[in-house]
């Protein structure tokens, strides 16, 4: 797999802040220059030679030069600190495409950014660069409590996830797990599982045949009749219906389209 390496320093071309308005989809381009991309807020969407990439708070994300990137669909408000560079990638090189980042120091330095002026000498700029990679670098492999239990749902989602599992991962107690995952999330770790497999249920439901019986086994649930009622209540539409409304939305690639404002489907 590819990384940036840093045995030749990239070369620093521009840096700004980045707001998404409510509905807007990333550019769709192929760029000259790599960008890296530093989430501060919201979920920023987009497919990048064909895969989606979803970026969240506290991940970072560097897009190389001359990929395709398409806005297929909206992201979620996202607020981000971007930085144009020229850099050379390799298999052994030293920073992973994609990680996680300590918020609270890089926003210290991305403030030196802020204060320097127009006329400011592109060293000053570049040094701060190369601040925010010692960074990135120093935090590589490093994941907070409530990632690994975030990472062990998303990856298990359609097995038979216990409590007593996540404290195995937290080396915390019942409550102490529950609240430092919702500290992070705003959900439970119980409520994250089931959004998480209802989101599956909806990607499966537009892009298969299968029965919605055998699509909720798929996806983690037990009993048909509990994802029956989890699914309407979420999505205010029955699967069958949820797949009659969506289904002309898939694109000729196999992506799909997740519901918006004009499709009439509102989420609880």
């Amino acid at each position: 797999m590819l990384r940036l390496s840093l045995d030749k320093l990239p070369n620093y071309v521009f840096s700004s802040n980045r707001q998404f308005d409510k509905g807007e989809k990333h550019i769709c381009r192929i760029y000259d220059m790599s960008v890296l991309i530093l989430m501060r807020k919201g979920t920023l969407r987009f497919n990048e030679e064909g895969t989606p990439v979803e970026l969240k708070k506290g991940e970072y994300y560097i897009q190389r030069a001359n990929l395709y990137q398409e806005g297929v669909v909206a992201s979620d408000q996202p607020n981000y600190y971007f930085i144009h560079f020229n850099g050379t990638y390799s298999e052994d090189g030293d920073l992973p495409l994609r990680g996680t980042f300590n918020i609270d120091e890089i926003q210290k330095i991305i403030d030196k950014f802020d204060d320097l002026k127009d006329s400011s000498e592109k060293i000053e700029k570049e040094i701060l660069f190369y601040q925010i990679l010692a960074s990135l670098k120093s935090s590589v492999g490093y994941k907070s409590v409530s990632e690994k239990l975030r990472d062990y749902l998303l990856d298990h989602y359609s097995s038979d996830i216990k409590l007593e599992d996540l404290c195995k991962i937290s080396f915390l107690s019942k409550n102490q797990t529950i609240n430092i995952f919702r500290n992070e999330y705003g959900v439970t770790p119980h409520q994250f599982l089931i959004q998480t497999r209802l989101k599956k249920a909806c990607e499966l439901i537009i892009s298969t045949d299968d029965s919605f019986k055998s699509i909720g086994y798929k996806v983690g649930f037990s009993d048909y009749t509990n994802f029956y009622k989890m699914f309407c209540h979420q999505y205010n539409l029955s699967p069958k219906e949820y797949r009659e409304r969506l289904s002309p939305n898939i694109l000729p690639d196999g992506l799909y389209k997740m519901p918006d404002e004009e499709s009439g489907i509102t989420f609880k």
